[in-house]
């Protein structure tokens, strides 16, 4: 009998050794700093294309931006909204976050969401220019798994994109 008892307090006790490691690691969180900016190429290698220059006027909080393709299907971008070196929580918004976004895409009508559910930006693309869009993201309340926010954007004029920094030489 005082064998079993010890069988029975072993496994019990690998049980709740077990338990211990499944609750520490689903309280982990993937921690990762903003950078300042971040470019990704929607393009397809469509020629001509231009870019499109997303950023926030205001830094306090991660505002996610997804692209809308043709077929209707939608993409996460990357996230915009906080200075870079912050810290935010990448397995909450799955993807990298930086202060600005620039998005390389075809000439033409481009279609974007500020937040999966947030508004519709249409972004006219022109051949070799940069195209600002200005965000307004707004979070009225945060919960563990929703963000009520207001959310809207400002599509600007495009301009001639700044020049390449100069190569250092050796």
């Amino acid at each position: 009998m005082a064998t079993m008892n010890k069988g029975i307090r072993m496994k019990v006790k690998l049980f709740l050794s077990g338990a211990a490691i499944i609750v520490l690691a689903g309280c982990a969180r993937d921690i990762r700093q903003a950078t300042a900016r971040k470019s990704v190429d929607i393009s397809g290698g469509q020629t001509p294309s231009g870019q499109v220059d997303f950023y926030s006027d205001r830094n306090d909080a991660v505002v996610p931006i997804y692209a809308v393709h043709k077929s209707g299907d939608v993409s996460l971008l990357s996230g915009i909204g906080i200075n870079p070196g912050d810290d935010y929580d990448f397995g909450r918004y799955g993807s990298t976050v930086a202060k600005r976004l620039t998005v390389t895409a075809p000439v033409g009508t481009q279609d974007f969401l500020i937040d999966r559910e947030g508004p519709l930006v249409k972004v006219p693309v022109s051949e070799g220019k940069v195209t600002p869009v200005e965000t307004h993201y707004q979070v009225i309340e945060r919960g563990d798994v929703f963000v009520t926010y207001t959310a809207d954007a400002r599509v600007l004029p495009a301009t001639e994109p700044p020049p390449a920094p100069a190569k250092k030489r050796k």
